[in-house]
């Protein structure tokens, strides 16, 4: 499927030199979580394309069984229809990293760098059934409620997310591993992480930076999962670093 794509960027940028650069978002999120980045990298050069994954944002949800071989073909399909330089610059966050981390380990060739960003190595059992319960319970009570107007963006697009797409999430995502096994990923990897990130725990995210040696690794201190929403400039100076 062919998912919805946003992007800042104009036709005469097709001749610059620098890397194409797509970005995904996470869980109950979408691209528009990406504005601040596609402007970044707008004013570097850069086309930059944000993708919103099925059931997420302006994306159809097809209501199927959904998990990671489905994602990413959603996602290849998507970016053949782009016209990109190769090979691209991939932006994850959490969902997404696992995604970008995926694609550049099965097509190293299309895969010029990777900044994974609140990477689940593994997620633990207490977040997953956690994050059942509350689908079963408190969720359709927000919903029904439609507060969301007055929540901030990444609460309200949550609520605004269909429960089938995050149930397929918690289904088919649960059994992720990137801890107990190496990676086998051959273009550099920036890896970046809240200290107190409870979805993607910092102690995994060092553990898998340190055993590829190709990789660096940042740590927001006093951040959980979305340090990127408030620490954007820091965020954005990270991507500029390792893109230069």
């Amino acid at each position: 499927m062919k998912l919805h794509v946003r992007t800042f960027q104009s036709d005469s940028e097709k001749t610059n030199t620098h890397p194409d650069v797509v970005l995904i978002h996470g869980t109950g999120s979408n691209g528009e979580m990406w504005n601040k980045q596609l402007e970044f990298l707008h004013a570097r050069g850069h086309r930059a394309y944000a993708l919103d994954l099925r059931g997420h944002g302006l994306s159809e949800e097809p209501l199927d069984t959904t998990d990671l071989e489905v994602h990413i073909t959603d996602v290849m399909e998507t970016l053949q229809a782009l016209d990109l330089r190769y090979p691209i610059v991939f932006v994850g966050h959490s969902l997404g990293s696992i995604l970008s981390m995926t694609i550049a380990e099965r097509h190293p060739d299309m895969v010029g760098r990777v900044f994974a960003a609140s990477l689940p190595g593994r997620v633990p059992k207490a977040m997953e059934v956690a994050f059942r319960w509350f689908l079963k319970g408190a969720f359709p009570r927000l919903q029904s409620l439609e507060i969301g107007k007055n929540l901030p963006w990444r609460e309200r697009t949550l609520l605004e997310t269909r429960v089938h797409t995050l149930e397929q999430i918690v289904e088919n995502f649960g059994g992720v591993n990137f801890v107990d096994r190496q990676l086998n990923v051959s273009c550099p990897v920036h890896f970046s992480v809240g200290r107190f990130d409870p979805v993607a725990p910092c102690v995994y995210v060092e553990h898998i930076h340190k055993s590829m040696p190709h990789s660096t690794l940042k740590i927001y201190e006093w951040s959980g999962h979305n340090f990127m929403d408030v620490q954007f400039e820091s965020f954005n100076n990270w991507l500029n670093q390792h893109l230069e």
